[in-house]
């Protein structure tokens, strides 16, 4: 009886959690630096936070790892030209990536409002 009532609680948790972050949504929203998923080398140099109309992303400047391009990161990444990836149990929204080198660096813009352009 116990395990039905702290399933019951857990389920509703994560119910009212996810439509509190729908709810609440604004365009100022940007994803963690977390949700990116970074291979294990890359280190995080510098993250801005940029808003215009339409909305808010962060950009995340990385340095890949050791014997690894921008380039060949940004393919790792998926985000040539763009990749969607799914939420989590405890963020459900989609985080949309795009990338751009810069020099050593591969810049990844992450944001929960864009879409991709059409072909």
């Amino acid at each position: 009886m116990t395990v039905l009532i702290v399933g019951a609680a857990a389920v509703l948790f994560i119910g009212l959690r996810t439509a509190l972050l729908f709810m609440g949504a604004t365009e100022g929203d940007v994803p963690a630096t977390a949700s990116i998923p970074l291979p294990a080398g890359s280190r995080v140099v510098d993250e801005e936070e940029q808003c215009a109309s339409g909305g808010c992303w962060s950009l995340v400047s990385v340095q890949p790892p050791s014997g690894v391009s921008p380039s060949e990161l940004s393919t790792t990444l998926g985000t040539e030209p763009f990749a969607r990836l799914p939420g989590t149990l405890w963020d459900p929204r989609v985080v949309n990536l795009t990338s751009e080198v810069q020099g050593e660096l591969l810049v990844v813009r992450a944001d929960y409002w864009s879409r991709e352009a059409p072909p």
